[in-house]
C-alpha cells in the first residue's frame, strides 16, 4: 500500500534534560561506545554502541525543549539495568529525540538496531517513531508505530520533497512490550535501499527506492517537531556506517 503526500514541517537516575533546547552538551559522552556495549554482525563501522549500562547516553546527541526529557533510567530495561526514556507531551515545544553524531561525508549506508518499548502512545493521526535517517537537514527515510492504530509504516522522502508511505505491518504493536527493530538504508537516488527487520522478521527490502539524497549524515531516535506525543524506553542501540 502506498500513498502520496506532500512534505510538511512536522524511577529515573542518571542524565535529565527537560526545559531547554539542548544540542549535545558536556553531559555527552565522548565515547562512541560504552562497556559493556552490545554487537552485531551488520557491516560498517561503529558510530554508536550502548546498553545505557554506564548510566549515560554514550555517544548519542540529545535535542531536549519545553516538557520534552531524555533520561537514563532503571524502570524499564530490556537487559541489564537500564535503558533510555523519551517523554514528549502535546504541549507547544515538547521536544526530546536522541542522534548519533555527524557521520562522515559521503557515508553512503547506515545500519540502526535497537529494542523499543512504547509506553504511551500519542495523539491519533500522529507516530512514534523508531529510527530517522538524515541525508543533511532532510528527513529522508522511517519508520514509526501509528498511533491511529498501531501499524508499522515506512516513511521515504522522494526527489520531489513528497513522501511515499508503505504499511509493514497491519496488526496493532502492543505497547509496554519490547520489540527489536532493525533498519539499513543506502542512499542512492533512485536507486536507494531500505531493509527493515521488526521482531525478526524481514518487513522490507528493496534495492530500487526512489529516495531524496546520495549520502546519510545522521540517525534519529525520537521526533524532530514538537507536540509529538509518546513515552519510549530504548535499548541496545547499535548504529553503524559505511
Amino acid at each position: 500500500m502506498r500513498k502520496l503526500k506532500a512534505l510538511s514541517t512536522v524511577g529515573t537516575l542518571g542524565m535529565l534534560v527537560a526545559g531547554s533546547l539542548v544540542f549535545g552538551s558536556a553531559q555527552v559522552a565522548t565515547a562512541a561506545s560504552c562497556s559493556p556495549a552490545p554487537t552485531n554482525s551488520y557491516p560498517g563501522t561503529v558510530v554508536v554502541a550502548t546498553g545505557f549500562e554506564s548510566g549515560g547516553l554514550c555517544g548519542l546527541i540529545p535535542t531536549v525543549s519545553g516538557t520534552g526529557t531524555a533520561a537514563v533510567s532503571t524502570a524499564k530495561p530490556y537487559a541489564g539495568t537500564h535503558s533510555v526514556k523519551l517523554h514528549v507531551t502535546t504541549d507547544i515545544g515538547s521536544v526530546a529525540n536522541l542522534s548519533s553524531p555527524a557521520f562522515t561525508a559521503g557515508t553512503k549506508t547506515s545500519y540502526a538496531e535497537g529494542w523499543f518499548n512504547i509506553t504511551v502512545a500519542g495523539v491519533s493521526g500522529n507516530d512514534v517513531p523508531y529510527f530517522r535517517f538524515f541525508s543533511g537537514s532532510t528527513r529522508v527515510a522511517d519508520i514509526y508505530r501509528y498511533n491511529s492504530n498501531g501499524q508499522l509504516w515506512l516513511r521515504v522522502t522522494a526527489p520531489n520533497g513528497t513522501f511515499v508511505y508503505t504499511k509493514l505491518i497491519s496488526s496493532n504493536i502492543t505497547l509496554s512490550a519490547w520489540h527489536h527493530v532493525i533498519m539499513r538504508v543506502t542512499a542512492n537516488g533512485a536507486a536507494s535501499t531500505v531493509q527493515v527487520w521488526f521482531d525478526g522478521v524481514q518487513r522490507y527490502s528493496s534495492t530500487s527506492v526512489n529516495m531524496l539524497g546520495s549520502s546519510l549524515s545522521k540517525v534519529q531516535l525520537g521526533a524532530e517537531h514538537d507536540q509529538q506525543k509518546g513515552d519510549e524506553y530504548i535499548d541496545h542501540v547499535v548504529i553503524k556506517r559505511s
